[in-house]
């Protein structure tokens, strides 16, 4: 079997000659370390670990400039020896320390939008019809995947997350009760970008073996908003592109959303989304359990806790080796880090975390 073969078997629990494997090399923090400890310079890691599934960047996803076009001047509002204070391409003013390097993730001061007279001139960087927002050689690059032996596919937005990106996460939340009328709106906004994209992405002939929902909408301990305001205002967006997605013939509907996603799940089963992701381990998400109360209905990419990873040999079998027993072999599983694997892991660590995972592949 080749990649994509391999991927689409996996993921709809078929038959593959063996799961496919995948993770989020995310950190260039992590690429220097593992440089220092033996990695060759300049190696490509997912070539380099044998992956068949990388959505995040590279050839196997479409680029799409998928939210705001154009983007925001970056601009230095503030600086000093220990941090900038600046507005982002994406009109956050974030305050970012000079010597911390992601995975840090900067302190969020203000989201770009504060009020309809924001939103009104927000909008108008939403306009799916801005010619930079898809490549130019749409049709070429159709005819090309023809002959692919890898899962090419697409992210195609969501109905909260770019709603708390835009308004913060207290923004939003309170606008929900003051102006729901304005969170429709925005709404009906996402559904006419990712929709007029995708639109046009399959009136082009670009085949899609896969798409990636992203909401980013769980906290440690739960959802940022009630699954019954989820349901009420954001549900809209996913009935339009699902009904897209199923008439293009999509085999595989993933989500990607941070934290504690348990009650938000059955929501997502309900609409046809397959897939989670990362299914973070600090948040109290468990692969294990989560396939006993869903059984083959639902599926992983993700699911292994990076901070085991960072510990000793027996630290990282009494992490992945009860999930691989209990749900590899079932399929729908692409183990992984349950996010970016940060520096933290060492270069030596995460090759005996491969091998677990080869080990249980070739069985």
């Amino acid at each position: 079997m080749n990649s994509r073969e391999r991927f689409i078997e996996t993921m709809t629990f078929g038959r593959p000659d063996r799961p496919a494997a995948g993770d989020y090399f995310a950190y260039e923090s992590t690429r220097e370390r593992w440089e220092r400890e033996g990695l060759p310079r300049g190696t490509d890691l997912n070539a380099y670990f044998g992956m068949d599934f990388y959505p995040f960047h590279g050839p196997q996803r479409l680029p799409v400039r998928d939210s705001i076009w154009p983007v925001y001047e970056e601009t230095v509002l503030e600086e000093t020896e220990e941090f900038r204070i600046l507005r982002t391409g994406a009109g956050d003013i974030v305050r970012v320390f000079k010597n911390v390097p992601p995975p840090a993730m900067p302190q969020f001061i203000a989201p770009p939008v504060r009020s309809r007279a924001d939103w009104r001139e927000f909008k108008k960087r939403l306009d799916p019809a801005s010619p930079e927002r898809l490549p130019e050689d749409l049709a070429a690059r159709a005819e090309a995947l023809k002959t692919r032996d890898y899962p090419f596919g697409m992210w195609v937005g969501g109905g909260y997350g770019y709603l708390r990106n835009w308004w913060g996460v207290e923004g939003i939340s309170m606008l929900f009760f003051d102006d729901p009328a304005l969170v429709e709106e925005m709404v009906e906004t996402l559904i006419h970008l990712y929709g007029s994209l995708f639109d046009r992405v399959v009136a082009a002939g670009i085949p899609l073996d896969w798409v990636m929902f992203w909401e980013d909408m769980a906290y440690k301990t739960g959802s940022l908003i009630s699954p019954a305001l989820y349901k009420k205002y954001c549900l809209p967006f996913y009935r339009v592109m699902i009904e897209k997605i199923r008439a293009a013939n999509v085999p595989v509907l993933m989500l990607d959303s941070d934290g504690r996603i348990d009650e938000l799940i059955p929501i997502w089963l309900d609409l046809g989304i397959t897939i989670m992701h990362p299914m973070e381990v600090a948040s109290g998400m468990d692969v294990i359990a989560a396939r006993k109360r869903y059984g083959r209905s639902i599926g992983f990419y993700g699911g292994i806790d990076k901070r085991a990873l960072a510990g000793t040999r027996s630290d990282i079998r009494a992490e992945v080796v009860p999930k691989l027993e209990a749900a590899f072999g079932e399929g729908g599983f692409i183990p992984a880090c349950d996010h970016g694997i940060p520096p933290d892991i060492s270069f030596d660590n995460y090759r005996y975390f491969r091998d677990l995972i080869r080990e249980y592949s070739e069985r």
